[in-house]
């Protein structure tokens, strides 16, 4: 069986929810990865009907919801300002059991300079296997962004590590990685028990330098990390995340999610014969 391509709506923010089911449809994806947020597509705040309409069409369509984003952050020194972040994952949680998504996108947060992320394990974890705890009782999960100064893979293992908790799982973000520098046989070791899916971009450069390109056109080793994930036996969803509403000086949705859907089912073809491009 092979995975659900999906792509995330940070690609298509000037669609509407018609539009990004109907292009999703016309050009072989498999599910949507719905965006919140003020800017998203889909808020807990949506009237119940809305929510149970979209979940009908998409499904009708044969679209699945893999994920809804949450722009979580969970390191403020203020515990009243961390609980009414795991107050708005669990609402998030049911806007997931809602549209029939088994995961929210998590953030841990952006750290004021030179903070060691370490300082701050304790009270993420406690926040995270809070709105696991509630996400659990509805079914669905907390799936962790590799993000910010929570980026490298050895980092949200240690996390993960000291909560291990059956639904906190964790997004493997190969671009995000490689824009650090982390080779994807490192950053697969440590997260592939956790998995909940894997987003697929392609770059250039390290750090700073990191620049956006199409799929194939980068230095993302992708080709490594389909083979890894192949190897392993995946069968989680492969979710395009076009950067396209933070950089609109990229190619538009209508032309970049067709040959990104085309790029990837290639690529997972051939990591499963063995074969070459």
């Amino acid at each position: 069986m092979n995975p659900r391509v999906a792509f995330s709506t940070l690609a298509c923010p000037h669609w509407d929810i018609a539009t990004v089911l109907a292009e999703a449809t016309r050009h072989g994806y498999d599910g949507i990865e719905w965006r919140g947020g003020d800017r998203g597509h889909v808020r807990p705040t949506m009237p119940a009907a809305d929510k149970a309409l979209l979940r009908k069409t998409a499904g009708d369509a044969g679209l699945a919801a893999i994920a809804v984003t949450a722009y979580s952050s969970l390191i403020s020194d203020d515990a009243a300002v961390r609980q009414a972040h795991v107050s708005e994952l669990c609402r998030y949680a049911d806007l997931a059991a809602e549209l029939g998504a088994p995961c929210v996108r998590a953030f841990i947060g952006a750290l004021p300079p030179g903070t060691d992320p370490t300082t701050r394990y304790d009270r993420v974890v406690e926040c995270l296997l809070a709105a696991a705890d509630y996400a659990h009782r509805l079914g669905v999960s907390i799936a962790l962004e590799p993000h910010d100064d929570f980026v490298g893979s050895s980092v949200i293992a240690e996390i993960l590590r000291a909560a291990p908790h059956p639904a906190l799982g964790v997004i493997w973000d190969i671009g995000n990685a490689t824009a650090i520098g982390e080779d994807p046989s490192d950053s697969y070791l440590l997260l592939h028990e956790r998995l909940s899916y894997v987003q697929v971009k392609d770059g250039r450069g390290r750090g700073d330098q990191w620049q956006l390109t199409r799929l194939g056109d980068g230095d993302v080793p992708l080709r490594r990390a389909f083979d890894l994930l192949a190897a392993g036996g995946y069968r989680g969803p492969l979710s395009v995340e076009w950067e396209y509403a933070w950089h609109p000086e990229l190619d538009p949705p209508e032309i970049a999610l067709p040959q990104a859907a085309a790029y990837i089912r290639g690529l997972w073809r051939d990591a499963n014969s063995g074969s070459q491009l």
